[in-house]
């Protein structure tokens, strides 16, 4: 193995490392928004009754569907 080869590695493994590290952060970004929503509509159900109960549930199952992928909240 020449230096060449060393270096492409090198620099593949500094690629992957970059999108691994942003796929990261895209994650931990993305559940801390579905944790605070999760949360508030928690709060909401638990203030309401009647039918804006049944709202703030329908909304509640609708945010775990956008998990999904190609599901939008």
């Amino acid at each position: 193995m020449n230096t060449q080869d060393s270096l492409s590695y090198f620099l593949f493994a500094v690629v992957i490392l970059f999108v691994v590290a942003l796929l990261t952060v895209a994650l931990v970004q993305f559940f801390g928004e579905f944790k605070k929503e999760l949360k508030y509509i928690n709060t909401e159900i638990r203030r309401t009754d009647g039918r804006e109960r049944k709202h703030w549930k329908k909304q509640k199952r609708k945010l775990w569907l956008s998990l999904l992928p190609f599901y939008r909240y």
